[in-house]
């Protein structure tokens, strides 16, 4: 089984799914350092999902080398996997 991460957002006043910006080129242990062990307890393949704040995102952008165009007003970043 292969497990994909990813960035999903949502609109922030509403339940509505947007999009999602794939992860290829982070290393899981590179995300397990900014979800804080306090935060994921057991889940240290990250299966779960993660709300992610502005210092979260910009450590993701530079880790995978990508420039996202962020609206933290308009919108929740989350830090999620799914698997094929």
């Amino acid at each position: 089984m292969e497990v994909n991460r990813h960035i999903s957002y949502y609109e922030r006043y509403g339940t509505k799914y947007v999009g999602a910006i794939p992860l290829n080129n982070v290393d899981l242990n590179e995300l397990l350092s900014l979800v804080t062990l306090d935060k994921y307890n057991d889940d240290y393949l990250l299966y779960n999902c993660y709300l992610l704040d502005k210092t979260m995102l910009d450590k993701i952008a530079k880790l995978d080398n990508q420039i996202f165009v962020l609206d933290l007003d308009k919108y929740e970043y989350f830090l999620e996997a799914t698997a094929k």
